[in-house]
């Protein structure tokens, strides 16, 4: 298998520009990353929960078999994590509407 190099580098100078325009409008307000209310606060927020489970979720006391242990002590941790999740589901979804 051989790998073929662009070597035709004319519309460089067109792409330079094109992207240039991008960043203008972008910094100029007139595109937005993400639709209107969706703002870096909420997105921190949802990987903040994330990051939240995922430690709850390696702190589960499981056999060796990645069962759960049925004391009570861990069916509470599970049933927090699973409402966890279910909290996480719903600020994404909270997201996609914005």
């Amino acid at each position: 298998m051989s790998h073929s190099f662009n070597n035709d580098f004319s519309n460089t100078p067109e792409k330079e520009r094109g992207l240039q325009q991008i960043k203008t409008e972008f910094n100029g307000g007139k595109m937005q990353a993400f639709k209107g209310s969706c703002s870096f606060q909420k997105l921190e927020k949802v990987r903040n929960m994330q990051e939240a489970l995922a430690v709850k979720h390696l702190k589960l006391d499981v056999n060796k078999s990645g069962a759960l242990h049925e004391d009570s002590n861990s069916l509470e941790k599970f049933k927090e994590l699973m409402d966890d999740l279910d909290n996480l589901s719903s600020e994404i979804k909270n997201l996609h509407k914005s």
